[in-house]
C-alpha cells in the first residue's frame, strides 16, 4: 500500500470517527439529562459502577484483539487471503470461549454486589440490571472478530456510518423509554437489541467486503504459537491497563458513595467523549503505521513519529486546557452547581486526560511494531501503586486523591517507560533528547497555557451559556496561539502546513 492510500485512508477512517464522535456526544447529553431528570443521580452512580465492573471484565480477552490485528498485517501487505481466512477463523474460536468466560466470571461477582453499591436509598432489581449491562458485553464479543478485518485493512470508515446511524437510533428510543416508561431495565434492553443489531450488520458488511474469511482454513503452528506468544506479554500489560483506568468508579463507590460515582461520570461522559474521538483518530492511524513498519527504512520511521508525536502534543494540550477553563461552568449551566467538583479533583481528572494522552503514540508503536514483551509489566506495576495510593490518598482526601493517584502512579512508570522502550528497542536512538526537546518541553507550555488561559477567563465572573461562549473562544485563541508561535519554524509544523495546503487545493481541484 504506497503513503497516498495510506494517508487517504487515514483522513477518510478519522473523519468517519469524528462524524460518529459527534453524533454520539450531542445524543449523550441529551439523554443524560433525562435519564438524571426520571430517575436520579443514584441511578446514574449505578449505570458507571457496572459499567466500570464490566470494563474489568473484559480483561479476559487477554488483548488478543491487539495482537490478531498486528498478525493481519503482514499476510495483508502479501495479499495472502489464506492466512487472513485462517486468523479470522481462529479469531472466532478464541471469542466465543472469552464470551463464556466473561458470562460465568460475571455471574460469579453477583453475591459482592452489596458490598461495592452504597446508597442512601435502596435499588430494587440490582442484580437484574447487572445482568443486563453482563449480557450486553457477552454478545459483543460473537461479532467483533469479523469486524476486525476491515480495521486491519484501514477501512473502518465504511462501518463507521453504521454506528452514527445506531447512536441516533438508540438514544431517541432510550429517550422515549425514559419520557413514557421511566424505566431503567427497559433503558437497558434498548441498549442491548440496538447494540446487536448494530454488531450483526457490520459484521455481514465485513463478510460481504472479504468472502475469503468464510473459508475453512488452519493456522499455521508458527503463526499461532507467535500469537499466543504476544498475547500472553498483552495479557499482562492488559490487566495492569484494565486495573488502572477502570477501578476508580470502583473505589469511589465503595470508599465515597454511590452517588459520587454520578457526579464523577457526568465529568467523565465530557472527558471520555474526547477521548474517544482521540482513540478514533489514532486508532484510524493503526494500520498505516503497521504498514509503514514494514515498508520503509529507520529515519523515515522516526521523522513520522516526531511529527505525529508533535501533533498529539498540541492536540491533548489544546484540550487540557479546554477542560481546565469550561468544564465547571458547563457542568453549571448543564446540571446545575450541586453537580460541580471542586477545582483539585477537576485538575486530577484533566491530569489522567493529557497524561496518556501524550505517550498515545508511543503506545500505538508499540501496538504496531508488536513490542508487547518488553512492556508487559508496566502497567501491572502502574495498577499496583495506584491502587495502593488510592486507598491512602482516598482516605486522607476523597474523590481527589483515589483520582491523583492514578497521575503519580503513571508519573512514576509508564510515562517514562514505554518510550525508553521503543526507543531503544524500534528507533536504535537516545531517548533523553524525547524526555527533554520533547515531552518536557510541551508539559511546560501546556501548564503555562493553561494557567494563562484560566488568569484570562477568570476575570469572567458569571456563568452563563454567553460567558462560556466567550472563554471559550479564549481557549481556542491563546493555547494554539502560544504552540504557533514557538513551533512556527519548525519542521513538524510546516508538514502539517504542507498537508492542509494539498487538502484545500484538492478541494478547490474538484470543484
Amino acid at each position: 500500500m504506497g503513503s497516498e492510500s495510506r494517508k487517504v485512508n487515514t483522513i477518510k477512517n478519522a473523519a468517519t470517527s469524528l462524524l460518529n464522535q459527534v453524533i454520539t456526544l450531542l445524543f449523550n447529553f441529551v439523554t443524560r439529562s433525562i435519564f438524571i431528570h426520571f430517575l436520579g443521580a443514584e441511578y446514574l452512580g449505578i449505570n458507571g459502577l457496572f459499567a466500570n465492573v464490566l470494563q474489568v471484565l473484559s480483561m479476559a480477552d487477554l488483548g488478543f484483539n491487539t495482537a490478531i490485528v498486528f498478525s493481519m498485517y503482514k499476510p495483508i501487505a502479501e495479499n495472502d487471503e489464506k492466512t487472513q481466512a485462517a486468523l479470522m477463523n481462529f479469531y472466532r474460536k478464541v471469542y466465543n470461549v472469552i464470551a463464556i468466560v466473561v458470562a460465568l466470571i460475571g455471574l460469579a461477582l453477583i453475591p459482592l454486589l452489596p458490598f461495592i453499591v452504597k446508597t442512601e436509598t435502596e435499588i430494587p432489581h440490582l442484580t437484574l440490571y447487572y445482568i443486563l449491562y453482563l449480557s450486553n458485553t457477552v454478545v459483543s464479543y460473537l461479532f467483533v472478530y469479523k469486524t476486525s478485518i476491515t480495521t486491519a485493512h484501514q477501512k473502518s470508515y465504511l462501518l463507521n456510518n453504521y454506528d452514527s446511524f445506531f447512536v441516533i437510533l438508540r438514544n431517541i428510543l432510550q429517550i422515549l423509554s425514559l419520557i413514557v416508561f421511566h424505566s431503567f431495565v427497559l433503558y437497558l434492553i434498548i441498549q442491548i437489541v440496538v447494540g446487536w443489531v448494530n454488531n450483526f450488520i457490520k459484521a455481514y458488511r465485513s463478510q460481504k467486503m472479504y468472502p475469503y474469511i468464510k473459508e475453512k482454513e488452519v493456522l499455521a503452528p508458527e503463526l499461532k504459537k507467535d500469537i499466543f506468544n504476544n498475547i500472553k506479554s498483552m495479557f499482562i500489560y492488559r490487566i495492569g491497563g484494565v486495573l488502572l483506568n477502570n477501578t476508580d468508579n470502583i473505589l469511589i463507590s465503595a470508599m465515597i458513595g454511590t452517588i459520587v460515582v454520578g457526579y464523577y461520570s457526568n465529568y467523565f461522559m465530557v472527558i471520555n467523549a474526547v477521548t474517544t474521538f482521540t482513540n478514533l483518530l489514532f486508532n484510524s492511524m493503526t494500520a498505516s503505521i503497521g504498514n509503514l513498519n514494514v515498508s520503509t527504512d529507520t529515519e523515515n520511521k522516526y521523522l513520522f513519529f516526531k511529527r505525529i508525536n508533535f501533533a498529539t502534543a498540541w492536540l491533548f494540550s489544546f484540550c487540557g486546557v479546554c477542560f481546565f477553563v469550561l468544564l465547571n461552568d458547563f457542568v453549571t449551566i448543564w446540571l446545575g452547581s450541586e453537580f460541580v467538583l471542586d477545582q483539585l479533583t477537576l485538575i486530577a481528572i484533566v491530569l489522567n486526560f493529557v497524561m496518556p494522552g501524550s505517550i498515545r503514540i508511543v503506545s500505538l508503536y508499540r501496538d504496531t511494531t508488536g513490542m508487547f514483551r518488553q512492556t508487559k509489566y508496566v502497567f501491572f506495576i502502574t495498577s499496583i501503586i495506584n491502587l495502593i495510593l488510592s486507598i491512602i490518598l482516598g482516605k486522607l482526601m476523597g474523590l481527589s486523591g483515589i483520582l491523583l493517584a492514578t497521575a503519580i502512579a503513571r508519573f512514576l512508570t509508564n510515562m517514562w517507560f514505554e518510550p525508553l522502550v521503543l526507543f531503544r528497542s524500534y528507533f536504535k536512538k537516545n531517548v533523553w533528547k524525547y524526555y527533554f526537546s520533547n515531552q518536557f518541553i510541551y508539559w511546560i507550555v501546556f501548564i503555562f497555557s493553561a494557567a494563562l488561559t484560566y488568569f484570562i477567563a477568570s476575570w469572567i465572573s458569571h456563568i452563563s451559556i454567553l460567558t462560556l461562549l466567550l472563554k471559550g473562544l479564549l481557549c481556542l485563541i491563546v493555547p494554539n496561539a502560544i504552540m504557533f508561535l514557538l513551533y512556527r519554524k519548525t519542521d513538524e509544523l510546516d508538514y502539517f502546513k504542507q498537508m492542509a495546503s494539498q487538502i484545500v487545493l484538492k478541494i478547490k481541484n474538484k470543484k
